[in-house]
């Protein structure tokens, strides 16, 4: 696992890199969909456009474009995707969906069609101590509120790292992990640069109980 405030995971499956900003502007590469959240302050578009606390964004980005962070937020850039423009928030208090391990999570970002990347919000109560798991592509996420311990094996020997609100982190492909929790609940804003869910042309909300009338 890596924390950083830079993360550069441009040579993998799908490409991608994430910097947290702290009262400063971040300028995104050219070709590209910056998926955000703010921990602390606001983050206003070039357009005039303002992202508060607790929020989250996406924003599809042709040519270069920059946001301008008053006190601190993370953006994760997928590079070669065209995302859709989404303002919403502030996340919820627990998901609305069950993960393993009695953990809950909510769909923030969606994946426009199947296999395009999403962005997620994980609840973790305290006193979780998480099964161990991979996933096949990276995920970069960062800690929203409260605390806790990721757990990592390497060559087959355990390493334990601290979380605290504002960690940014990055979980490799196929990295052996999971996450830990004492007295306090911890909020985390994973980004997935893929996935295996999304609507397609056959199936998607509009077409699906849709029946045409015999004449």
């Amino acid at each position: 696992m890596i924390i950083a405030n830079s993360i550069d995971m441009l040579d993998t499956m799908y490409p991608s890199y994430a910097v947290k900003a702290s009262a400063e502007t971040y300028v995104s590469m050219p070709y590209s969909t910056v998926f955000g959240f703010v921990l602390s302050g606001t983050v206003t578009f070039n357009d005039g456009s303002v992202v508060n606390e607790n929020q989250y964004f996406s924003k599809w980005c042709k040519d270069s474009a920059e946001f301008f962070c008053s006190r601190q937020a993370v953006f994760f850039t997928r590079v070669g995707f065209k995302g859709q423009n989404n303002i919403s928030g502030p996340i919820e208090q627990s998901g609305r969906l069950c993960y393993i391990d009695g953990c809950s999570d909510s769909l923030l970002i969606y994946p426009p069609r199947l296999g395009d990347p999403s962005l997620n919000v994980l609840f973790f109560p305290a006193g979780i101590d998480q099964t161990f798991h991979i996933h096949p592509s990276i995920r970069l996420g960062v800690v929203a509120s409260g605390s806790g311990y990721s757990c990592v094996k390497v060559d087959g020997k355990e390493k334990e790292i601290p979380l605290v609100a504002g960690d940014m982190f990055c979980i490799e492909e196929r990295e052996i992990h999971r996450f830990r929790t004492e007295d306090q609940p911890m909020t985390v804003i994973p980004y997935h640069p893929d996935g295996d869910w999304g609507p397609t042309d056959h199936n998607h909300t509009m077409l699906n109980r849709t029946y045409i009338q015999q004449k």
